[in-house]
């Protein structure tokens, strides 16, 4: 059974109240040599305070709690790293949700850090949300009187801080770079069609388009899920419209179109060229190293606690809205090519 502070006081024979003074850093007017032998006793008895408890006295647990849509994607992986790390850094506690992109778990779990008493919420939406499920979310959230901090994924109508990347310049960066190196059939392998960071994506590929003259061609987009089974069938839907460059919305996307390609006995980049978004560990140590679109995922699950305890502290309302924007940037790899049988300078 756990100590408490009533054991103590049967071991050592001082009041609960002398005892709760001392371990609560209040032992001031306590003698010291009574100060260290209740110290002592808490040590030699194992006693931890019961943090419940805690928060209920100063209203604040220091625990917050993280709502990622998919633990199995790197990318969220080590985002939750970098947010457990800055938590650790500031004495703060983390409960880690994976909801396997269901909307119906973040809600579950939504009630669930409630009951544990968190401070705030960092949440990375499920995919599958649309506008009324956002709604019911944040809804929730307002009813439970817990503050939030979105991650990665945004909604413009949804009020307070969100931690996001620019995505339309991401994906302006990665079809110029294609472009750049001759290909004008540039096919992609997006996200789902009515997510908005997929979207932004597209708006920043048509951006490099119309810079560069050539015509866009919504036939050249296929819709997936983020995952290893749409770069598959992007890859097999995009090889009959005979493009010369592929870009995947997502590195796990990348692997599964490469996956295809080179069942289909399609070498990388001879024969395609391949551009990943993310740049997770992985696209490094590929037998052809993906080209990648980096996201500063470190930075951004920093900054998202940063901004969360900040909030928690000053006691902000959420009825405004903050983006911080971070910014992509290209890593060129192996994967990318001049398409054959034109000389790129």
């Amino acid at each position: 059974m756990r100590t408490t502070i009533k054991d103590i006081a049967k071991y050592t024979g001082f009041s609960i109240t002398t005892i709760s003074l001392v371990l609560n850093g209040k032992a001031h007017k306590i003698p010291k040599a009574t100060e260290e032998a209740i110290l002592q006793a808490a040590k030699e008895l194992n006693y931890r305070p019961n943090q419940l408890a805690v928060g209920l006295v100063k209203k604040q647990t220091k625990t917050l709690g993280l709502i990622l849509s998919d633990i199995r994607n790197s990318f969220f992986a080590n985002m939750a790293k970098s947010i457990e790390d800055e938590c650790r850094r500031n004495g703060w506690n983390l409960i880690l949700c994976n909801t396997n992109d269901l909307h119906e778990r973040e809600m579950k779990y939504l009630q669930m850090l409630a009951d544990k008493g968190v401070d705030g919420v960092l949440i990375c939406m499920a995919r599958e949300n649309d506008s009324e499920k956002v709604e019911e979310m944040v809804a929730l959230m307002d009813s439970l009187n817990i503050p939030f901090v979105l991650v990665d994924r945004f909604y413009p109508e949804v009020k307070g801080c969100s931690v996001i990347v620019d995505h339309d310049e991401g994906g302006y960066l990665a079809a110029r770079h294609l472009l750049e190196l001759g290909h004008t059939r540039i096919g992609c392998v997006g996200g789902p069609k009515d997510l908005a960071d997929s979207n932004r994506r597209t708006q920043g590929y048509i951006r490099a388009l119309m810079e560069k003259g050539v015509e866009f061609d919504p036939s050249l987009i296929f819709y997936g899920d983020y995952d290893l089974s749409s770069g598959v069938r992007g890859a097999e839907y995009l090889l009959k419209k005979d493009v010369t460059a592929i870009f995947a919305y997502n590195d796990m996307s990348a692997y599964g179109v490469f996956h295809y390609l080179k069942q289909q006995g399609i070498s990388v980049p001879e024969d395609i060229s391949l551009i990943g978004y993310d740049d997770i560990f992985f696209s490094e140590i590929l037998s052809v190293p993906l080209t990648s679109i980096h996201q500063p995922v470190e930075e951004m699950g920093t900054e998202a606690v940063q901004q969360m305890i900040r909030i928690i502290r000053q006691k902000q309302k959420q009825d405004t809205k903050k983006n911080i924007m971070f910014q992509p940037y290209l890593v060129v790899r192996q994967s990318t090519a001049a398409p054959a049988g034109v000389m790129h300078k």
